[in-house]
């Protein structure tokens, strides 16, 4: 086959392809910005806190540190309100969990240790809501969907984090939102490919 015909069908190929992911994400990035937008601080009985990125052995990202800082404001507002700070041990080089970062730091701002429930195994949010789902069932003794259930991430996570949620078994997910400091473009982009993974539907089926 002639070089230039061969080179002519893989550009083809890719400009296809650019226009299918270019109209993808004409679709989804709306609700996406929607959801960044609204600003939700919903009431709940269980906050999730979803983990983010540890640095090194202990240190929490920028990132983390921004939801640590809301919880801790949501939680004195929400007297009642049992918290479950979410994430493993799992990068290379972290020491701490992202859970034991999480409670170490609302336990010294002032948020009771009674309250705290540590999911301490997860290495993805589909984890993240598995693993809490079930500690607040034996927690509470209802089922899940009985419970207000609130998950507290990035603006820009609102979305996907719902839609995780419900395919995790929570029908009615509730949402608390803390704003995205910087990079919000790159964490736009980052969702739509990310949210791929929505497809494969054997994810949160546990």
């Amino acid at each position: 086959m002639n070089m230039n015909l061969i080179f002519e069908i893989i550009l083809k190929f890719f400009g296809v392809l650019l226009l299918i992911l270019g109209f993808l994400m004409a679709i989804y990035l709306p609700f996406v910005i929607s959801d960044a937008k609204k600003g939700y601080r919903d009431n709940c009985e269980y906050l999730l806190i979803l983990g983010s990125v540890i640095i090194g052995a202990n240190t929490p990202s920028p990132q983390l540190i921004t939801r640590m800082k809301y919880a801790v404001d949501y939680l004195k507002e929400n007297q009642s309100c049992f918290v479950v700070p979410c994430g493993g041990c799992f990068r290379k080089g972290q020491k701490v969990s992202e859970s034991q970062v999480i409670s170490d730091y609302l336990i010294d701002h002032g948020i009771d240790q009674s309250r705290i429930i540590q999911e301490n195994k997860s290495t993805t949010t589909f984890e993240n809501f598995i693993n809490a789902k079930k500690i607040i069932q034996s927690h509470s003794g209802k089922d899940i969907n009985n419970i207000k259930v609130a998950f507290l991430s990035s603006s820009y996570h609102m979305h996907r984090g719902a839609l995780i949620a419900k395919r995790c078994g929570i029908k009615h997910p509730l949402r608390v939102s803390c704003p995205t400091e910087e990079n919000i473009l790159f964490h736009y982009i980052r969702e739509f490919f990310v949210a791929f993974e929505l497809l494969n539907f054997s994810l949160g089926k546990q």
